[in-house]
Protein backbone atom coordinates (compact mmCIF):
# COMPACT_ATOMS: atom_id res chain seq x y z
CA UNK A 1 0.00 0.00 0.00
CA UNK A 2 1.15 3.54 -0.58
CA UNK A 3 1.60 6.23 2.06
CA UNK A 4 -0.63 6.30 5.11
CA UNK A 5 -2.47 9.40 6.28
CA UNK A 6 -2.95 9.67 10.03
CA UNK A 7 -6.02 11.68 11.03
CA UNK A 8 -4.79 11.91 14.63
CA UNK A 9 -2.86 15.04 13.62
CA UNK A 10 -5.75 16.66 11.77
CA UNK A 11 -7.17 19.95 13.09
CA UNK A 12 -10.55 21.63 12.67
CA UNK A 13 -11.11 25.17 11.36
CA UNK A 14 -10.37 26.63 14.81
CA UNK A 15 -7.05 24.74 14.98
CA UNK A 16 -8.27 22.23 17.58
CA UNK A 17 -7.64 18.52 17.33
CA UNK A 18 -10.89 16.56 17.00
CA UNK A 19 -11.72 14.29 19.91
CA UNK A 20 -12.65 10.65 19.61
CA UNK A 21 -11.18 7.57 17.96
CA UNK A 22 -9.08 7.89 14.83
CA UNK A 23 -7.17 5.40 12.73
CA UNK A 24 -4.42 5.72 10.12
CA UNK A 25 -5.95 5.57 6.64
CA UNK A 26 -4.75 5.19 3.06
CA UNK A 27 -4.89 8.18 0.70
CA UNK A 28 -7.91 6.67 -1.10
CA UNK A 29 -9.76 6.25 2.18
CA UNK A 30 -8.78 9.78 3.22
CA UNK A 31 -10.36 11.15 0.01
CA UNK A 32 -13.50 9.10 0.67
CA UNK A 33 -13.72 10.37 4.27
CA UNK A 34 -13.52 13.95 2.99
CA UNK A 35 -16.31 13.20 0.49
CA UNK A 36 -18.52 11.79 3.25
CA UNK A 37 -17.81 14.82 5.46
CA UNK A 38 -18.85 17.12 2.59
CA UNK A 39 -22.01 15.06 1.99
CA UNK A 40 -22.90 15.21 5.69
CA UNK A 41 -22.58 19.00 5.66
CA UNK A 42 -25.09 19.27 2.81
CA UNK A 43 -27.42 16.41 3.74
CA UNK A 44 -31.09 17.14 3.24
CA UNK A 45 -32.47 13.80 4.41
CA UNK A 46 -31.26 10.36 5.39
CA UNK A 47 -32.23 8.59 2.16
CA UNK A 48 -30.52 11.16 -0.06
CA UNK A 49 -27.43 11.11 2.15
CA UNK A 50 -27.20 7.30 2.15
CA UNK A 51 -27.61 7.17 -1.63
CA UNK A 52 -24.87 9.77 -2.18
CA UNK A 53 -22.52 8.04 0.26
CA UNK A 54 -23.17 4.76 -1.60
CA UNK A 55 -22.10 6.42 -4.85
CA UNK A 56 -18.83 7.58 -3.32
CA UNK A 57 -18.31 4.19 -1.65
CA UNK A 58 -18.60 2.50 -5.06
CA UNK A 59 -15.60 4.49 -6.23
CA UNK A 60 -13.64 3.50 -3.11
CA UNK A 61 -14.51 -0.18 -3.69
CA UNK A 62 -12.59 -0.06 -6.99
CA UNK A 63 -9.30 0.86 -5.25
CA UNK A 64 -7.05 -2.20 -5.58
CA UNK A 65 -4.62 -1.41 -2.74
CA UNK A 66 -7.19 -0.14 -0.28
CA UNK A 67 -6.79 -2.79 2.43
CA UNK A 68 -3.75 -4.03 4.31
CA UNK A 69 -3.12 -7.79 4.46
CA UNK A 70 -4.49 -7.78 8.03
CA UNK A 71 -7.71 -6.07 6.88
CA UNK A 72 -8.23 -8.82 4.30
CA UNK A 73 -8.15 -11.64 6.88
CA UNK A 74 -11.26 -13.57 7.73
CA UNK A 75 -12.05 -15.92 10.60
CA UNK A 76 -13.43 -19.45 10.29
CA UNK A 77 -15.81 -18.77 13.22
CA UNK A 78 -17.77 -16.03 11.40
CA UNK A 79 -17.49 -13.05 9.11
CA UNK A 80 -14.95 -10.48 10.25
CA UNK A 81 -15.38 -6.72 10.72
CA UNK A 82 -12.33 -4.47 10.30
CA UNK A 83 -12.83 -0.86 11.39
CA UNK A 84 -11.16 1.34 8.76
CA UNK A 85 -12.23 4.75 10.05
CA UNK A 86 -14.32 6.23 12.87
CA UNK A 87 -15.29 9.88 12.52
CA UNK A 88 -13.96 11.83 15.54
CA UNK A 89 -17.37 13.49 15.89
CA UNK A 90 -19.19 10.13 15.89
CA UNK A 91 -21.12 10.87 12.67
CA UNK A 92 -20.05 7.80 10.68
CA UNK A 93 -17.80 4.74 10.55
CA UNK A 94 -16.22 2.84 7.67
CA UNK A 95 -15.63 -0.91 7.88
CA UNK A 96 -14.39 -3.74 5.69
CA UNK A 97 -16.17 -7.05 6.22
CA UNK A 98 -14.52 -10.29 5.16
CA UNK A 99 -16.81 -13.21 4.32
CA UNK A 100 -15.33 -16.67 3.98
CA UNK A 101 -17.34 -19.22 1.97
CA UNK A 102 -20.58 -20.11 3.72
CA UNK A 103 -20.58 -17.14 6.11
CA UNK A 104 -23.46 -14.73 6.46
CA UNK A 105 -25.52 -12.53 8.75
CA UNK A 106 -28.87 -13.25 10.31
CA UNK A 107 -31.81 -11.24 8.96
CA UNK A 108 -31.44 -7.72 10.33
CA UNK A 109 -32.09 -4.01 9.96
CA UNK A 110 -29.84 -1.18 11.17
CA UNK A 111 -29.82 1.45 13.91
CA UNK A 112 -28.51 4.04 11.42
CA UNK A 113 -28.41 4.69 7.68
CA UNK A 114 -25.83 2.67 5.80
CA UNK A 115 -24.10 2.18 2.46
CA UNK A 116 -22.45 -1.01 1.21
CA UNK A 117 -20.14 -1.72 -1.73
CA UNK A 118 -18.63 -4.98 -2.91
CA UNK A 119 -14.82 -4.78 -2.96
CA UNK A 120 -14.08 -8.41 -3.93
CA UNK A 121 -15.98 -11.60 -4.53
CA UNK A 122 -19.67 -12.20 -5.16
CA UNK A 123 -21.73 -12.04 -1.97
CA UNK A 124 -25.49 -12.50 -2.06
CA UNK A 125 -27.91 -10.02 -0.52
CA UNK A 126 -31.35 -11.30 0.40
CA UNK A 127 -33.97 -8.55 0.75
CA UNK A 128 -36.97 -9.07 3.01
CA UNK A 129 -40.23 -7.28 3.60
CA UNK A 130 -41.10 -6.68 7.23
CA UNK A 131 -44.68 -7.59 8.09
CA UNK A 132 -45.77 -6.67 11.64
CA UNK A 133 -46.99 -9.81 13.35
CA UNK A 134 -45.32 -12.06 10.76
CA UNK A 135 -41.69 -10.91 10.77
CA UNK A 136 -39.42 -10.78 7.75
CA UNK A 137 -40.61 -12.41 4.52
CA UNK A 138 -38.00 -13.03 1.77
CA UNK A 139 -38.63 -11.02 -1.40
CA UNK A 140 -35.49 -11.01 -3.54
CA UNK A 141 -32.00 -12.55 -3.79
CA UNK A 142 -29.32 -10.43 -5.44
CA UNK A 143 -25.98 -11.87 -6.56
CA UNK A 144 -23.59 -8.92 -6.20
CA UNK A 145 -20.42 -8.19 -8.16
CA UNK A 146 -17.38 -6.04 -7.35
CA UNK A 147 -18.19 -2.33 -7.46
CA UNK A 148 -21.91 -2.86 -6.85
CA UNK A 149 -23.42 -0.57 -4.20
CA UNK A 150 -26.58 -0.34 -2.13
CA UNK A 151 -27.86 1.70 0.78
CA UNK A 152 -30.41 1.40 3.56
CA UNK A 153 -32.28 3.63 5.96
CA UNK A 154 -32.32 3.05 9.68
CA UNK A 155 -34.98 0.75 11.08
CA UNK A 156 -36.36 -2.75 11.06
CA UNK A 157 -38.60 -1.90 8.09
CA UNK A 158 -35.70 -2.65 5.71
CA UNK A 159 -34.51 -6.15 6.72
CA UNK A 160 -31.87 -7.99 4.74
CA UNK A 161 -29.06 -10.47 5.10
CA UNK A 162 -25.68 -10.80 3.41
CA UNK A 163 -24.10 -14.18 2.78
CA UNK A 164 -21.25 -15.66 0.80
CA UNK A 165 -22.54 -18.76 -0.95
CA UNK A 166 -19.55 -18.84 -3.31
CA UNK A 167 -16.42 -20.95 -2.86
CA UNK A 168 -14.12 -17.90 -2.57
CA UNK A 169 -13.80 -15.14 0.06
CA UNK A 170 -15.69 -11.88 -0.42
CA UNK A 171 -14.98 -8.42 0.98
CA UNK A 172 -17.57 -5.68 1.35
CA UNK A 173 -17.11 -2.06 2.43
CA UNK A 174 -19.67 -0.50 4.76
CA UNK A 175 -20.30 3.05 5.91
CA UNK A 176 -22.80 3.59 8.72
CA UNK A 177 -24.15 6.83 10.16
CA UNK A 178 -22.84 6.31 13.68
CA UNK A 179 -19.67 5.61 15.66
CA UNK A 180 -18.92 1.89 15.68
CA UNK A 181 -15.41 2.07 17.11
CA UNK A 182 -16.45 0.64 20.49
CA UNK A 183 -19.28 -1.68 19.46
CA UNK A 184 -19.19 -2.61 15.75
CA UNK A 185 -22.02 -5.12 16.15
CA UNK A 186 -24.28 -2.45 17.68
CA UNK A 187 -25.45 -1.38 14.22
CA UNK A 188 -27.64 -4.47 13.67
CA UNK A 189 -31.24 -4.90 14.76
CA UNK A 190 -32.06 -8.62 14.53
CA UNK A 191 -35.47 -9.53 13.20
Amino acid sequence: MSAVVDFRHRRDAAGRRPSGPTLPVSPALARYVEQVETLLAGAADEAALAARVAGALGELACERDLLTPEQRCGDADGYTRHLLYADPQGRFSVLALVWLPGQGTPVHGHTAWGAVAVHEGRPTVVLYEYEPGYGALPRQDIQCVPGEVSWVRAGIQYPHRICNVSDRPAITLHTYGRDLSRNPTGINILV
